[in-house]
């Protein structure tokens, strides 16, 4: 069984926090000073945790990477790719409410340009995962002098096709963890061939 840290504990108290009062009285009406005093913790704590109170809108991302991550980490060695990829994006447990609020809020309140830096961020993080992924299972004696190139082009391609899945998916409510598997089935069928050969011939398999 899992134990939440006290540190993981006043995040979740700091996200549960800013969502009540954003959903209350938006975004720019919230201080991060409002947050902190509503946890019972000081502003320096809570920039701990979070950058900005914009970031604490994006947390579902943040708690969805952290699964990600460690998931596709235990992925077997051999197995495509993409396969891996959708393993590790089915394995999250998505909270439902969490993500409708937040992709609410966001809609709501914030400039679109905000909200594409903070998913550009998060899809370079994934890329970034993913790339780490398919260096670390393979020899780096196999590797071809181009390899690296390859690995970071697979790695941002896939990422993408997730995003895109992902952002269609919240787009229509964001309700039905089915509905997410079978748009990111759509997403990495596309790519899965062409990365699989193109890994293969580079010694990234």
């Amino acid at each position: 069984m899992l134990v939440e840290s006290r540190s993981q504990r006043t995040r979740q108290a700091l996200v549960q926090a800013a969502m009540k009062r954003f959903v209350a009285d938006g975004v720019q009406q919230t201080s991060v000073a409002d947050i902190a005093a509503d946890v019972g913790v000081t502003e320096r704590t809570f920039y701990r945790h979070f950058p900005s109170k914009h970031a604490v809108i994006f947390a579902d991302y943040d708690i969805g990477f952290e699964w990600f991550a460690r998931a596709l980490a235990l992925r077997p060695h051999g197995e495509p790719i993409t396969v891996s990829v959708r393993k590790a994006v089915d394995a999250f447990p998505f909270d439902f409410a969490m993500v409708r609020e937040a992709a609410t809020i966001r809609s709501r309140d914030l400039d679109q340009d905000i909200i594409t830096t903070h998913i550009r961020r998060m899809r370079d993080q994934v890329a970034d995962e993913i790339a780490r992924f398919i260096h670390q299972r393979s020899k780096p004696t196999d590797q071809s002098t181009d390899g690296a190139m390859i690995a970071d082009i697979a790695a941002h391609s896939l990422a993408t096709a997730v995003f895109v899945a992902l952002e269609e998916w919240m787009s229509h409510g964001g309700n039905d963890v089915d509905e997410l598997s079978r748009l990111t089935d759509i997403a990495l069928s596309a790519l899965e061939d062409g990365l699989t050969h193109t890994l293969r011939q580079a010694g990234l398999d």
